[in-house]
C-alpha cells in the first residue's frame, strides 16, 4: 500500500507542486541546502505565505552562510519583525556561525551534527537532510501526520500517537526520491488531504484510506480537548514624545519575552493588575499624563493588556536615550506589539 501511495503522490507533485521559492533547483536536481536551512526556521509557527515574501527578503540580504554569519543579532531582530517567535532568528544566526566556523560554511550533511545546531530539532534536521540531500528520512510536519492519521484511522488526539505515526512513516521513506516525496506530502496535505474539509473524492488513494471508508476524515485528526482558559496579563506602556515628534524608546533584556528587541517604556508584566508597578523612568515625570487606551495583544500561552499613555517632554530632559521619529515607527525594528502601542498613542 505504502508504495502505490508514494507514487500515485509522486506524479501528482509532478503536475501540482507550489511554487515556493526555497525549491528552486540546482544543477544536482536538488534546493540549496542554505534555501532549505533558512525556510525551515521561518516556517516554524508561520505560514506558508507569510514567509514566502520575507523568505525572498532575506536571501536578497544574505545569500549564503557566510554573509549571514557575520551579522549582528540586533540585525537580525530587526528584520525578524512581523514573523514573530524571536528565538528562532537568534538560533538561526547561532547556527550559522557555527556552520561557518566548525563546517566551513557548508550545512551538515548528517543528523548528529544537525540536530546539535540551536534550534534545529528531530523534524527539523530531518526535513533538511531528506529535502536538500534527498537523505532517506520523513520529517512528521502537520500535513504528514495529518495524511497518516487520516490512511491508518487513529481516533486519538496527534499527541497521544506520535510513536505509531513514526512507526507507520518508516515505510513510506524513499530511498531514491526522499526530497521530492516529502514535498509532496507536505503539498498534498495541504492542497488535497486538508485540515477542514478535505477533497476526499478527488484523493488519488481514497481506497486506501480507512477515514474515507468511515466516514471519519472530518474528525481526524481528533482534536485535543482544551481545558484551561489563556492566561491573562497586564502593563502599562508610556509614549514620551518630544518637541520633534520623537518617541523614545530603549532594548529589553537579553532573557525573556521579545528579548534583547526595542520597546517603549513599559510595566513589568504581570497576571494581577493590582500588582503593577510604575517603570522607573516614569517614577518622576511631572509633566502631564494622558491616558490614550488599551491594546490586547495575544503571545502563544499568554495574552496581554496594556494601557498606554502619552507624555510630551523635552529632549534635552532625557540624555543618553535612543529616540526615534514617529514617521519612520512603521519601518522600525520595533516589535508588533510595540508598533500597536504607539499607534494607540499618536
Amino acid at each position: 500500500m505504502e508504495k502505490h501511495i508514494n507514487k500515485h503522490l509522486l506524479g501528482w507533485y509532478k503536475n501540482n507542486k507550489r511554487d515556493l521559492p526555497w525549491r528552486r533547483l540546482q544543477a544536482n536536481k536538488l534546493p540549496n541546502p542554505y534555501y532549505i536551512f533558512v525556510s525551515e526556521y521561518m516556517l516554524q509557527q508561520t505560514t506558508v505565505p507569510t514567509v514566502k515574501k520575507r523568505f525572498e527578503e532575506f536571501i536578497k540580504k544574505w545569500p549564503n552562510i557566510k554573509k549571514l554569519s557575520l551579522i549582528s543579532e540586533s540585525k537580525i531582530l530587526n528584520f525578524w519583525v512581523g514573523l514573530g517567535y524571536y528565538t528562532r532568528a537568534r538560533n538561526l544566526l547561532k547556527a550559522a556561525k557555527l556552520i561557518q566556523k566548525n563546517y566551513r560554511g557548508r550545512i551538515p550533511e548528517n543528523f548528529e551534527d544537525l540536530i546539535n545546531l540551536p534550534g534545529i530539532g528531530d523534524y527539523t534536521a530531518k526535513a533538511i537532510l531528506g529535502i536538500a540531500f534527498n537523505q532517506a528520512f520523513i520529517p512528521l510536519d502537520a500535513n504528514i501526520e495529518r495524511i497518516i492519521s487520516r490512511i491508518f484511522a487513529y481516533q486519538l488526539p496527534i499527541i497521544k500517537i506520535k510513536k505509531q505515526l513514526e512507526k507507520k512513516s518508516i515505510k513510506f521513506i524513499s530511498k531514491k526520491y526522499s526530497s521530492q516525496l516529502i514535498q509532496a506530502f507536505m503539498d498534498y496535505g495541504s492542497l488535497i488531504c486538508t485540515p477542514r474539509n478535505p477533497k476526499c473524492k478527488i484523493c488519488l488513494f481514497n481506497m486506501n484510506c480507512k477515514s474515507y471508508s468511515k466516514n471519519l476524515q472530518n474528525q481526524i485528526p481528533v482534536k485535543n480537548k482544551k481545558i484551561s482558559k489563556k492566561l491573562l496579563k497586564f502593563s502599562r506602556a508610556y509614549i514620551f514624545n518630544n518637541e520633534k515628534n520623537e518617541i523614545l524608546i530603549r532594548k529589553r533584556p537579553s532573557k525573556g519575552m521579545l528579548a534583547s528587541m526595542f520597546e517603549v517604556p513599559n510595566d513589568v508584566w504581570v497576571n494581577n493588575k493590582k500588582d503593577l508597578i510604575k517603570d522607573k523612568l516614569i517614577l518622576n515625570i511631572k509633566n502631564k499624563i494622558v491616558s490614550k487606551g488599551l491594546v490586547k495583544y495575544s503571545f502563544t500561552h499568554f495574552d496581554l493588556e496594556t494601557e498606554v499613555f502619552i507624555i510630551n517632554v523635552k529632549k534635552n530632559k532625557f540624555l543618553n536615550y535612543r529616540w526615534i521619529k514617529q514617521t519612520k515607527i512603521t519601518k522600525s525594528g520595533l516589535p508588533t506589539l510595540m508598533k500597536k502601542i504607539v499607534a494607540v498613542a499618536i
